[in-house]
């Protein structure tokens, strides 16, 4: 997206400043432009009355204004050479005259004579263009001027000049003079004491205001000017991101990739990489952002092999997890650079250069970059530099020079412009080179850097979370389809690859948060859906394969044997055992001879209450058609876990318990009786419009403008049995039909809510706001890479400006008698104080997408009572549980199917993040993350080898000297990795987990024989 006011930087409208005094060397033309004004007829730009009326601020600058909406601006200027100008090139010429223009407009053309001689848009927004040798001749110009404004503001031309260059740097008649006196100013008359590295960038979105397809072509654009350039202009360096566009090069047009490797090899050109694409940073899984990582990584060590590949280059993304160190690190990555913390609304982030470590530790040194989108402005340099060395103390600052959001990267124009000022001294002396170069010299300060201990927390971009829900309910479901389909690989010994590339391009920072036009999603959701179906079948396909490979741990006859239907019902993750509830065909279902409890469905089908599955198994079930069932054996019946009861409006489980009443959910109750609700669940709607950002940004005076919300009624009971009971209550937001669902299943430790939504509201939030009985004092959060805990009372300003931040799957209270969770099918806009929390559900945005988060919306989240603290409840695993299905399939072949064991339940705090083949070797890698603040170790069960233990790359650790004594310890909230190797082809390795104080061994927990008991 455009860049903001950089640090030390004017911004781009609002101090830009026309300089309305003629000189010898410049020459204002804001004054002389002409349109078609009011009745018809032409008068000077800077008259039009619309101007003064609606943008005041805007008119008072000198700037030539109207309105928004894709409205299309003709300004036409006579120009003519004056004579005090002409006499400067006698007897011989001294000068040379440039139009310098600046605007916001998305869509501009200047034609000279009738001739288009540049054009701009909402990125390239700013021209030098050489006057030709012919008006030094005294003929007259005819320029014309069209600019179309965006469709989200109002457009501007904000400045138009004229400008003498010296043709000679020595600069014999002071040509340069008004600039040097500017800089000699900015530094109270001291010379420059400093110097600039120059690195010419193109920051290119991969999608925004433009499709995908546009982003190739632009990429092939500015590769292409960037190499000509080189070629060009000796001291140029050029440096790019982005490793997926690298692999469109390569695999597209290869010769261009060719020559970019040679530019490479000659220390011209830097890939400056890191993740796959510029990701978005906080809406992602941890298992995504590692992943984007690990590709990124991977390839830029594949393709451009003379390199060092230990940076992160993430300018304009929407804010930083705080465990993205973490993962990052576990990759090779040592520098982390940004320019975006520099867009903070209230509270100037408060370093440039510093070390930003993880809560387990891990270390990032960080660079709050230049501004990207820059020119070769000596004063807008000199300005950034004294900023940037009065914050850090280092002489040496990196200048970005390029066009970019769109591509481009720098211009003939801007060299020119470096060059002719590299040869002033008053102007600070320029390096050209790479990034690494300028980090190598940073990097003896690290000892001395302040350290940051938090996220990276944008003050700005706080309805991300929320905007274009479907995309985040897309990446999502193809993030647990794609570990799946590699669980299953490793399970099955198939080292089939598992394509994350899809996933992690729609990862880009302005499409999972939903800040593009409509035409990005509306071509993303094929893809969305192809890479759904590819995971899904590869997954299918190796499950079947590893639960038809062989015998199982001990047999279970199925009952009826030619009467019944074998099924799979399979868990993909090592959660705790608990006998789950689901809703299946209809039929008789049974297992080992007994048959499950079951209940109609109201929606099809039944629910039946599967055994207690520990870990990662899969557990062979029989169905017998309904119509079949009499004549089947007679076989015993389970007894219900934790069946569902209902007295009047209160309904429970035995883990939890709820009321309705005319207000909706009035009361919940744990496991304890102990409330956990200060009043009814409250269902918001508020107004939200005003900010510029208007997909990005939610209006931060929003509680102010509270909207009516009507419920028809009271709620009703949906469905009521022992395994399932649900009410419904349906209302109406506006013009938008509302229907809430809550449902409760037996031995399940949540209350799960439905609301589905006909959203046909414009500029609105929709939350919902839940009111603590037990004041929070602190509460926490799941982030990426980690786990966030904040105080719930805020009192420094910083944490005052979070008052809106985005949750992966799951918000929880911390209170004296414990807290309440809530679960989300996320990620999701959260909120927190001692009083409530809050969730941001749908927004209705105009721009960049008119339509946004409008239609048939489902959002579903679930409450959870945490008694003992959102850590001894595993909320992070019921969270996993609440997002994550069961699979359910008929078997491939019948017969005598027997249970299949993979993984055991992993211990208090641990989470499996990967668990994939490693090339053909047979081997497996495992990742684990631990989210808890206790140590734990990693134990291997007989008949299975743990060879060793890797960093993100799958390099041995023990190579790189940081084994410890320990190979299998988890410290508190890290990462881990290991290769494994089964003796055996059928099983896959049986992991046990230890933590402190507890140790799990021998065989899983929760799943015996139903008759023997074993």
């Amino acid at each position: 997206m455009p860049e903001a006011s950089g640090l030390g930087q004017t911004p781009r409208i609002e101090t830009i400043q026309s300089r309305l005094r003629p000189t010898h060397s410049r020459w204002d033309l804001q004054p002389l432009w002409r349109c078609v004004q009011a009745g018809g007829r032409f008068g000077p730009a800077l008259d039009d009355p619309w101007g003064q009326q609606c943008r005041p601020d805007w008119a008072a600058r000198g700037l030539v204004i109207w309105p928004r909406g894709g409205q299309w601006r003709e300004l036409r200027l006579r120009l003519v050479c004056p004579a005090n100008w002409l006499q400067l090139q006698q007897p011989e010429p001294v000068a040379q005259a440039r139009l310098v223009l600046r605007w916001w407009a998305d869509q501009v053309e200047l034609r000279v004579d009738g001739a288009r001689v540049h054009g701009g848009d909402l990125f390239d927004t700013a021209c030098r263009w050489l006057l030709p040798e012919r008006w030094w001749q005294g003929e007259a110009l005819e320029l014309e001027l069209r600019l179309r404004s965006p469709v989200h503001d109002d457009g501007a031309l904000i400045e138009s000049r004229l400008e003498l260059e010296p043709l000679d740097p020595a600069d014999p008649v002071d040509l340069l003079a008004e600039t040097k006196a500017e800089l000699a100013q900015l530094r109270s008359g001291e010379p420059p004491t400093g110097r600039f590295h120059v690195l010419g960038h193109a920051h290119l979105d991969l999608a925004w205001l433009w499709p995908v397809a546009d982003t190739w072509q632009a990429a092939e654009r500015t590769f292409t000017s960037a190499l000509d350039l080189i070629e060009r202009f000796e001291e140029l360096h050029f440096g790019h991101s982005t490793p997926a566009l690298y692999a469109w090069l390569q695999q597209h047009r290869p010769a261009l990739f060719a020559r970019l490797q040679r530019a490479v090899a000659a220390g011209r050109f830097e890939p400056i990489n890191g993740p796959w694409v510029e990701s978005d940073c906080v809406l992602i899984s941890s298992s995504s952002l590692l992943r984007q990582f690990q590709l990124g990584q991977q390839f830029s060590v594949a393709s451009f092999p003379e390199l060092e590949h230990y940076l992160a280059w993430l300018p304009d993304s929407f804010g930083f997890a705080s465990g993205l160190p973490a993962v990052a690190c576990s990759t090779g990555v040592r520098w982390f650079c940004t320019h975006k913390m520099a867009w903070n609304a209230t509270n100037p982030f408060p370093h440039r250069l510093f070390r930003w470590r993880s809560r387990c530790g891990s270390e990032l040194l960080a660079l709050i970059n230049a501004p990207i989108g820059t020119d070769g402005d000596p004063v807008a340099m000199e300005r950034y530099r004294l900023a940037w060395q009065g914050a850090t103390g280092v002489d040496s600052a990196l200048w970005l020079p390029g066009v970019g959001d769109h591509g481009g990267g720098p211009s003939a124009e801007m060299l020119e412009q470096l060059r002719l000022w590299q040869q002033q001294g008053e102007a600070a002396p320029q390096h050209h080179g790479s990034l690494r170069g300028y980090l190598a010299d940073l990097e003896p300060l690290a000892p001395r850097l302040p350290v940051w201990r938090d996220e990276l927390y944008l003050e700005l971009h706080r309805g991300c979370a929320t905007s274009r829900p479907d995309q985040k309910r897309h990446n999502r479901t193809l993030e647990r389809l794609l570990r799946e389909a590699e669980l299953a690989q490793a399970l099955a010994g198939e080292p089939e690859t598992v394509d994350w590339r899809t996933l992690l391009f729609q990862q880009f920072h302005d499409i999972l948060p939903g800040t593009s036009i409509p035409e990005v999603f509306e071509q993303a959701e094929p893809q969305w859906r192809a890479a759904r179906r590819s995971a899904c079948l590869q997954r299918d396909r190796a499950l079947q394969a590893w639960l038809g490979a062989g015998d199982g741990e001990d047999g279970c006859v199925g009952v009826g044997v030619g009467v019944g239907v074998g099924w799979w019902v399979a868990q993909l993750q090592p959660l705790p055992p608990r006998a789950r509830s689901l809703r299946v065909p209809l039929g008789c279902w049974s297992w080992g001879g007994v048959k499950l409890p079951s209940q109609p469905a109201r929606a099809g089908g039944q629910w039946l209450q599967l055994p207690p599955l520990a870990g990662v198994a899969a557990l062979p079930l029989e169905r017998t058609a309904a119509a079949a069932a009499p004549q089947a054996v007679q076989v015993e019946a389970a007894q219900v876990e934790a069946p569902v009861w209902r007295e009047g409006w209160r309904c429970g489980n035995g883990l939890v318990s709820f009321e309705l009443g005319p207000r909706g959910l009035e009361q919940l109750w744990d496991s304890q009786d102990q409330p956990q609700l200060a009043g009814p669940l409250a269902w918001r709607r508020f107004a939200d419009r005003g900010e510029f950002w208007d997909a990005w940004d939610i209006a931060t005076g929003y509680r102010d403008h509270p909207l009516a919300w009507q419920w028809q009624g009271e709620p009703s009971w949906l469905e009521q049995g022992e395994l399932c009971t649900s009410f419904v209550w349906r209302g109406q937001c506006g013009a938008s039909a509302v229907r809430l669902e809550g449902r409760l299943l037996a031995n399940t430790p949540w209350l799960e809510l439905v609301l589905s939504v006909d959203w046909r509201q414009r500029h609105e939030l929709l939350r919902l706001e839940i009111p603590l009985a037990q004041p929070a004092q602190r509460w926490a959060a799941d982030t990426s890479g980690g786990v966030l805990e904040r105080p719930a009372q805020p009192v420094t300003a910083r944490e005052q400006a979070r008052w809106e931040l985005p949750a992966i799957s799951w918000i929880a209270s911390v209170a004296a008698g414990g807290g309440l969770a809530v679960l989300l099918d996320g990620p999701q806009g959260v909120s927190a104080c001692p009083e409530q929390l809050g969730v941001s559900l749908l927004r209705a945005p105009t721009w960049p997408d008119p339509g946004a988060d409008n239609g048939l919306q489902r959002l579903r989240l679930a409450l959870a009572p945490c008694p003992a603290g959102w850590c001894r409840a595993q909320v992070p695993k019921q969270a996993v549980a609440f997002r994550e299905p069961l699979w359910l399939r008929p078997a491939a072949a019948q017969g005598r199917p027997k249970r299949h064991q993979a993984l055991p339940p992993l211990g208090e705090g641990l989470l499996l993040l990967g668990c994939r083949p490693l090339g053909e070797s047979g081997d497996v890698v495992l990742t684990v993350q631990n989210c808890s603040p206790c140590r734990r170790s990693l134990e291997v069960g007989e008949g299975w080898q743990l060879l060793e233990r890797l960093d993100g790359l799958d390099q041995p650790l023990i190579s790189q000297g940081k084994l410890s004594e320990d190979p299998w310890l988890l410290t508190p909230w890290s990462l881990g990795f290991w290769r494994v190797r089964p003796d055996g082809v059928q099983r896959l390795v049986v992991v046990v987990v230890k933590g402190v104080g507890e140790a799990l061994g021998g065989r899983p927990e929760g799943l015996v024989h139903p008759k023997t008991g074993e």
